[in-house]
């Protein structure tokens, strides 16, 4: 396995391209690259394997979840990083996401709660935000951390119904358990 600073050596932008890379981290082990700092990154994220066999036949049953390669860990690896700046007062439940653009661009995201509870907004939206802030509304990835023990945080329903405006069904949605389609998350979402 892949170390994860060997997989994404590159990604976040420095002053020089020198061959020590350095993740930007502060004292307390926190990503501190504000958002837009990261750089277009080659990536396969799938869903299914398309390489042949009973997966490449499009009727065939699709399994519920791939296992985590290493560019699933790593953009995992960033989302974790960029949830310690979720603002989380009144739940303490913080969330990172990373969501990859289909430039390759990395946009990140985290929750922002508030005291009316309905005007916050979740990391996956907030990347999301980020991202058509940014000009930019085809992606081929995102990866969401959040609660504790590592086990999988899924998107709110809310969530899925926005991912699915921009992306479609094969769409991977990478958990710490897993790759998922957000077609097998939200198997009959809402349109116009």
């Amino acid at each position: 396995m892949a170390n994860f600073k060997d997989v994404i050596k590159g990604i976040f932008r420095e002053g020089s391209e020198e061959d020590d890379y350095v993740l930007p981290l502060d004292e307390s082990g926190r990503l501190i690259r504000p958002m837009g700092t990261v750089r277009a990154v080659e990536h396969s994220f799938k869903t299914h394997d398309r390489s042949g066999g009973a997966q490449s036949d499009p009727d065939a049953v699709l399994p519920d979840k791939l296992p985590l390669d290493d560019e699933s860990r790593a953009l995992l690896e960033i989302a974790d990083a960029v949830r310690g700046k979720a603002y989380a007062k009144y739940s303490g439940f913080r969330v990172g996401a990373a969501l990859v653009g289909a430039s390759g661009q990395v946009y990140l995201g985290v929750n922002i709660e508030n005291a009316s509870y309905p005007a916050g907004i979740c990391a996956e939206r907030s990347a999301i935000c980020a991202a058509v802030s940014a000009g930019e509304t085809a992606f081929s990835a995102i990866a969401i951390v959040g609660g504790e023990n590592g086990e999988p945080c899924f998107p709110c329903g809310i969530c899925r119904q926005v991912l699915s405006e921009f992306c479609g069904p094969d769409f991977p949605v990478i958990l710490t358990d897993g790759v998922y389609s957000l077609g097998g998350l939200l198997p009959h979402s809402f349109s116009l």
